[in-house]
């Protein structure tokens, strides 16, 4: 398959999520709102950087912002599952560290680059909360049928996504400044594989809902 169609298909999947979301949202558990907001916010920052694309403009900031609340969203979905089983502050105080830390990165490399630092955190600290909740899940065996949760699915997506892009995120300014076509190139193709991905596993998860 050719680079630009799964771009293209990496692009319009992200209104799956929100579609599946929006049929089965009087079911979804308190604990999904910050992924429905989250795949709400998706879909209006793949609009509005196509925007920034077609008029010239750089969509870094757009971005550069996104991560912040993409971050955040998370970060209150991990935290408004656990709360039922312990006190999740420290997932609450990581979130405004992160918003300090990414303003540091978009001062220092300013918006000429990607906020590939903010990134890079963001997916090891997301990581880390996936692995823990999968270890807390299977030590306690707190569900009959793990895999008819959607937080199950949900967290799969993050892992995913998060862990796949991991090197492209860390490596992708210098890859950027080595060779800019290849890594184009190669971030359409990695990026846009895991963001199909990260989009039908939170699809599942809010189809997963709907089972009481």
């Amino acid at each position: 398959m050719d680079t630009w169609v799964l771009d293209l298909i990496s692009t319009y999947i992200s209104a799956l999520p929100f579609l599946v979301a929006l049929i089965y949202f009087k079911k979804i558990k308190a604990y999904l709102i910050p992924v429905f907001v989250l795949v709400i916010v998706n879909v209006s920052v793949e609009v509005l950087t196509n925007i920034y694309i077609e008029i010239g403009r750089n969509a870094n900031e757009v971005l550069h912002v996104f991560t912040i609340v993409e971050f955040c969203l998370l970060s209150c979905f991990f935290a408004l599952f656990f709360k039922k089983y312990f006190n999740p502050l420290i997932i609450y105080s990581l979130m405004p560290l992160f918003g300090i830390l990414s303003y540091l990165d978009y001062k220092i490399n300013g918006l000429n680059s990607t906020d590939n630092f903010s990134l890079s955190v963001e997916s090891f600290t997301l990581v880390v909360y996936t692995l823990f909740f999968f270890y807390f899940v299977l030590k306690n065996l707190i569900f009959d049928d793990l895999l008819a949760q959607p937080v199950f699915w949900i967290c799969t997506a993050v892992l995913f996504y998060f862990s796949g892009n991991f090197v492209l995120f860390v490596f992708g300014n210098y890859m950027a400044r080595v060779d800019l076509n290849k890594y184009i190139i190669l971030r359409a193709s990695i990026h846009a594989f895991f963001n199909v991905l990260y989009n039908v596993f939170l699809s599942l998860g809010f189809w997963k809902a709907r089972i009481k």
